[in-house]
């Protein structure tokens, strides 16, 4: 089984199995192997799991090893068991509630692995990946029957943006973890892939700032599942009042949860997108009609255009917004009812979140330059996706992560004498 990677920002995941029984003799000390190739995969692993079904008469006997392609190893488990029989379909993942060393064989579920699978994050995907049984001991033999290999890794990286149309630079200041800052880095380069535009140079407190700056952070807030932390445009530029700077601080917690749910890169794109203005300044730009109303909708020229062609309409349609939500999420997104899961509705969706042409048009109706080539591939949900999508469920059943709990600075707009 596997699910279809998109082309751009995200995360791709994949199961591969080798069902090739491997006979573990009775006779003696031995070691095992199998392989799986792996291909397809265009960036960098971001979590692993392993699921093995090994028949064997004592399990004490047994220790379990995965090696990726470039030698690297991890150990699953080691002479756990006693005499107990088998590991039938036992999961080895980093997230499982119960170590491997507090189970009792057969072993079959979820477990923590004695080593750690994250040994092998920001490492390569493709290539061989072996599983080692070793038997310590004769009298007792069994087999290898199958075992399945999940990867999660990067999906390929937008093409290249040469260096004079780099729109977003990352100023780090701490609490984020490696991972998590190729995740921003990742991010960066999808949106400047996007937005065409030369910004004009400005001068920030003695610091000359081309494009959009932003500040990344992490920070104990009130863990997960609170308050996100803020994002948005913090100095505005004179004129066009297009973002000079912004600010990403988020919860600490939140982050570690959202790369479980393999969610991390979709919510930073999308709240990069917000930094660029999408949401956050559609008011100041005089882009919304029917504010607090029960139907707000965006009107910028562009935008209206792509939703026409979505909906065959005929001509230019204006684009529904949030109506519900508090102030991080009420006419700030796109109607979620109406588009699902597309990344700039208020709620993070599992699976696919892509970022369509109508995101990218909104974003020449705020002054960019765009580039509408590079939307991820995106149809309105029908009705009965969206109900598969939960996005009419109660927000406490909802199977979906909420981006509602992020504040919003209030940008300030710079003088004439910043612009270069």
């Amino acid at each position: 089984m596997s699910v279809a990677p998109r082309v751009y920002g995200g995360i791709m995941r994949q199961i591969f199995s080798s069902q090739a029984p491997v006979q573990i003799s009775a006779r003696g000390r031995s070691v095992v192997r199998s392989t799986i190739e792996v291909d397809g995969f265009g960036g960098p692993v971001v979590a692993i799991g392993v699921r093995v079904d090994i028949r064997h008469s004592y399990t004490a006997d047994l220790v379990v090893i995965l090696e990726n392609p470039v030698g690297e190893r991890v150990l699953l488990v080691s002479e756990r068991g006693g005499e107990g029989d088998d590991f039938f379909f036992t999961t080895f993942e980093d997230q499982a509630p119960v170590p491997i060393t507090a189970g009792e064989a057969p072993f079959s579920g979820r477990f923590r692995p004695e080593g750690s699978l994250e040994t092998f994050a920001g490492g390569q995907a493709n290539g061989t990946w072996t599983l080692l049984i070793a038997d310590t001991a004769d009298q007792d033999g069994g087999e290898l029957r199958r075992w399945d290999l999940e990867i999660e890794a990067l999906s390929p990286a937008p093409p290249p943006v040469a260096p004079e149309n780099i729109l977003i630079s990352i100023r780090f200041g701490g609490g984020l973890t490696p991972t998590q800052q190729k995740a921003f880095q990742f991010a960066a380069a999808r949106w400047s892939q996007v937005i065409t535009s030369r910004l004009p140079d400005v001068m920030i407190e003695g610091e000359r700032v081309t494009g959009v700056r932003i500040d990344a952070s992490g920070a104990r807030i009130d863990g997960p599942a609170g308050i996100l932390g803020q994002a948005g445009p913090v100095l505005l530029r004179p004129g066009s009042m297009l973002p000079a700077t912004g600010v990403m601080q988020f919860d600490s917690g939140d982050l570690a949860q959202l790369e479980r749910r393999n969610g991390l890169i979709d919510v930073i794109i999308h709240e990069m997108g917000h930094v660029l203005g999408i949401g956050t300044l559609w008011s100041t730009k005089r882009l919304i009609r029917g504010s607090g109303t029960d139907n707000p909708v965006f009107v910028g020229a562009n935008a209206q255009e792509v939703f026409g062609v979505i909906l065959d309409a005929g001509g230019p349609t204006p684009v529904p917004i949030a109506n519900t939500g508090g102030a991080g999420t009420r006419e700030g997104h796109w109607r979620e009812s109406v588009f699902g899961n597309e990344l700039m509705t208020g709620f993070l969706n599992d699976g696919p979140n892509p970022l369509s042409a109508l995101t990218i048009a909104s974003l020449a109706d705020l002054g960019y330059e765009v580039n509408e080539a590079v939307a991820d591939r995106f149809t309105l949900p029908s009705r009965l996706d969206l109900a598969m999508m939960g996005i009419w469920a109660e927000p406490a059943t909802q199977t979906c992560c909420t981006l509602a709990g992020t504040m919003r600075p209030v940008p300030q707009v710079l003088p004439e004498s910043a612009v270069v």
